[in-house]
Parts: structure tokens; sequence; C-alpha cells
């Protein structure tokens, strides 16, 4: 029986005509770019249509009758969808291209007599409009597709249109990328704010007065138009606050005008993204596939001290927190990969799910998190309570002034207490955390190309990092003893978890590689570790 939606193959070759069988099967590409067949005169016996197929060798021809559907596949360089399908009379099997119309009514959701332009969906959603087209397809296809449900040539139409999609975004990315390259190569460089900076406050209550003086100190003395630039964004955004480019670039996308220029009040807008001590939703409850970038000093301690830091309901994006903390709050994260550089006290994680932390922290305290890892160097006890599935392993990342920081700080790398946990909501009978085997580790780098040590045009600032690389030795060893902690008020369970187990041979723990270059087309998040550049 014919059941095409089993199979898993996508076919993405160049078009084949039909060929014949031999023992085994060839493409026969070689003949040219035709069609798998055509309609042709009418079989006299019964007036059913007659189908020519081109082959090798000639033409022959079948009824609809005959074909024997095989599988499907997409070519998304000519928008079509292709039916490989057999006629065991002849002993062929042929390809048949179905050209998918995404201007036509059915694919846009317009009806025949509406104004609506291409492209715009004013009638349902893109799964009715699928089927409307799947529909279409059918009919006009009938000889090929009888023996084929719409849901299926639907899904097809859908993983067409996903792929097209995909595919112009990337190439929109790209073409911004190159946009963004030549404005950071073109800005006159800025020196990184001392202290604490002018957007310290920014939010959307923010009055006019304060977004005016900020807009004013990002135009520059010597800007002549009504409009911030992209160059005028690189200088302030990433030089000057110590963003990271994509922060620029995504700014840039979404309030300066299709590339004219922010103007005052489309700069207005986004002014609360540009406070670099709250990371949360500028609207919506969520923010979701961003990359974020705190460069060293961008938190007010370059030559002040620093300061809280909040992360709030990011979802599937990437934050690297490259300079030094007061304290930090991480609430209602899910599925992100998180940085942080020393923390002078406490990193407070609540309420998150299946997100990777590396952090520094003098001490970590969890609430309610689910399915989390952290690569930590803790100066005390970590503390978790009401959590679950939480998974711990040594602090292994690096990114430019690491080792400085930790020295700073007073953290020492060979006294790290990653896994004395004290659990809270301890149990008798198991425990709510484990320990990371060392084939499931992860180190990371984090390259900051376009940051300099002295804030010049001199060498690039390199990663770094103070501890040393994570070893089964490590992951089995007793915690270290803590000098700073108290005793807990109640007789409350301690259920440590067993030590992993050893590998079966050698292994070299990945090295994820993030580098602060602009928007990036890879998906981000803590579930696509696998997309990760690595060295």
């Amino acid at each position: 029986s014919f059941k095409p939606a089993a199979w898993p193959t996508l076919f993405e070759g160049p078009w084949s005509c039909a060929v014949r069988l031999p023992s085994m099967l060839h493409d026969g590409g070689a003949a040219g770019g035709g069609s798998g067949g055509y309609p042709s005169a009418q079989d006299d016996s019964c007036g059913e249509p007659l189908i020519e197929i081109r082959t090798n060798t000639g033409f022959v021809q079948c009824k609809a009758t005959d074909i024997v559907p095989k599988r499907f596949g997409v070519h998304l360089k000519r928008r079509s969808i292709v039916l490989e399908y057999e006629v065991p009379r002849h002993n062929l099997i042929a390809h048949h291209p179905i050209e998918v119309d995404f201007e036509s009514d059915e694919a846009t959701g317009t009806s025949s007599g509406s104004t609506a332009p291409a492209g715009s969906a004013v009638a349902g959603s893109d799964r009715g409009m699928d089927g409307a087209l799947a529909e279409k397809l059918r009919r006009m296809h009938s000889p090929w597709l009888d023996a084929v449900g719409t849901d299926q040539l639907a899904a097809l139409v859908a993983r067409l249109r996903a792929g097209l999609a995909r595919g112009g975004a990337a190439a929109a990315a790209t073409t911004a990328s190159a946009a963004g390259s030549r404005a950071l190569a073109k800005r006159c460089r800025r020196a990184r704010v001392q202290g604490i900076p002018e957007t310290a406050r920014a939010s959307t209550r923010s009055k006019e007065p304060e977004i005016r003086k900020a807009f004013d100190l990002v135009r520059g003395s010597e800007s002549s138009g009504e409009a911030v630039s992209l160059e005028d964004l690189y200088a302030f955004i990433a030089d000057y606050l110590g963003f990271g480019q994509a922060e620029v670039e995504s700014f840039f996308d979404s309030f300066g005008n299709s590339g004219k220029g922010a103007t005052f009040e489309s700069f207005s807008q986004g002014y609360a993204l540009l406070n670099p001590f709250m990371l949360a939703p500028l609207k919506g409850p969520i923010r979701s596939r961003e990359v974020i970038v705190r460069k060293s000093g961008s938190l007010g301690g370059l030559q002040g001290s620093s300061q809280q830091v909040n992360l709030e309901y990011l979802e599937d994006s990437e934050i690297y927190v490259c300079a030094t903390t007061a304290q930090a709050f991480v609430d209602d994260c899910k599925r992100s990969v998180v940085l942080f550089a020393p923390c002078e006290s406490s990193v407070f994680v609540r309420n998150c799910e299946d997100c990777i932390f590396w952090m520094a922290v003098q001490q970590l305290r969890t609430r309610d998190c689910k399915r989390c890892t952290f690569y930590l160097y803790s100066k005390t006890e970590p503390v978790i309570e009401e959590s679950q599935d939480l998974a711990f392993a040594p602090w292994c990342a690096k990114y430019p002034g690491c080792s400085a920081q930790f020295e700073k700080a007073r953290f020492d790398p060979q006294r790290n207490l990653w896994n004395a946990v004290f659990d809270f909501t301890g149990k008798p009978d198991r425990s709510n955390w484990r320990i990371l085997p060392l084939n499931e580790v992860r180190s990371l780098r984090v390259e900051l190309p376009d940051e300099r040590p002295d804030g010049s045009d001199g060498i690039v600032a390199e990663p770094d990092g103070p501890c040393p690389e994570v070893t089964h030795a490590m992951l089995c060893a007793d915690p270290v003893s803590s000098e700073d902690c108290g005793q807990s008020m109640g007789n409350i369970p301690q259920t440590r978890p067993n030590p992993p187990q050893a590998p079966s041979g050698p292994v070299k723990v990945p090295v994820l590689v993030f580098r602060d270059s602009g928007r990036t087309t890879r998906e981000v998040g803590a579930g696509n570790l696998d997309a990760f550049p690595t060295a």
C-alpha cells in the first residue's frame, strides 16, 4: 500500500527524468532537465488521458492508473515538490516536478477579488493556506496525485514554505551583517564609560528629557543629521556602553527606519533596551532568540564599583556577562545559555528551566529551578531549594580579562566549592542534583574581536581563564570544606549523588565558541549547543 508519510528522506538533487529500472537505480539527470511526464492524447479504449514520459532513449506512454507513487522531496531553488513514482508496466522510475506558486490566491489567503498585496495573509492561518494550495495542486496534477492525501501535500507545502523563509532570512542576515561590518569599520571609536552610564535608569517609563540627553550623546557634537546612523550606534552602544554587536544591529533593525537612521521618536521606542543592568522584555511577556553581551566595565566596574544586574523572562537566548557584578538575579528564564563573570556576592537563580550556566560567584542560590546545568566556581557552598534535576560541574570558561577578574575578586581557582551543594529541600532517598560525567561536559570560549585591552586600536584581547581543564578525577573528587558558611538550622537530609561513571576511553571536552561579530544565522539558546562553532 502507498504510505508516503512514512518516508523520512527528502529529494533535493537536480531534476531527473524517467529512467529504466536496471539492477541498480541511477538518476538519469544527464538527459537534461526534462519533466517526469506530460499529459498526452487520450487512450481511445477508455477515454483516459495518456501520460508521456521522457526517458534516456525516447518517450513512453502510460495511464494514470499505471503510476505507483514512491516518495516525495522538495527543491528549494525551484520552489517545487518532487514526486518520485514507478511505472511497473514499463519498468520505469520517474520524477514529476510540482511547482508551487506562493503568490497565488490560495498561497496568500486572498480571494480572487481581494485587493490585498501578494504575500499578505488576510484570510486564515498558514496551515489553512497550505491546505488550500495543496488541494489546488491535487487538481492540477491529478494523474500523479490521485493516491496522495491533501494533508500530506499540505505538509510538504509547509516544509517548502518554511525552507524558503529560512533561506530568505539567512540571505537577509548575511547582507545586513555585511552592512554592520562596514559600519563597525567606519565608526569613530569611543572610550568605555567610566562608572555609571547615562542610560542606567532607562525604562519604558523614562521621560523625554532623559531620553533626549541620551539621544544627543549618541549623535555626538559632530553629527549634522536629525537621525543616528548605524555607525553612531556602534560607537555608543558597543564601544561606550560595552554591549555586544548583535544588540547594536538588532536595535538598528528595529528602530532604524529601514536603514535611514533612528530618529528621536524611534530611538525613544527602544530606549529601555539600553539599560545595561536590566535584561528583560521591552514589550510582551518574554524576550527570546537574542544574543546579549556585557563587556568589561559595562556594569559600572571599570573605574567605579560593580552593580547589580537582573535577567528576566529570557527564552532561547544567549547572555554573556563578561563584566563583574555586585549581585545578580536570574528569574523565569528558559532554554538559555548564561555566562556570569565573577560576582562579588550572590547570584540568585529562580524559576528557571533547561538553562545552562557558566558562573563564578561568592555564593549560588537557586529556587524552583528544573533541569538546569551549572558550570560553577563558588567560593562558598552552593544552595539549592525546591529544585529538581540540576547538574553541576566545575567552571570551564574563558573570555578576555577572566583571569584578572578572578584575581581582583580573590577567587582562588584551586579552591572551588562547586560540588559542596547544600539542598534546603533534601530528601533521604534521592538527590535533586547530579554531577555531570566527563562526556557531557562542555567548555565555553567567548571571543570579543573588537575589544581592545586599552580601548585603542591595538591588539585584540584574547580569551583567558585561571581554572584547570575539567577531568574525570575532578568530577569525582570530594567537596572542599567551606571556611565561610554557617551551620544549617534544621536536620535536613543531604543525599549526595553518586560519582559519574568513568569514560570508556579518552575524552576531549568540546569547546563551544561564541564570537561577538554581529547577528548570527545559527539557532541560539541552550537547546542548540550543536549549532555552536567549536575550537
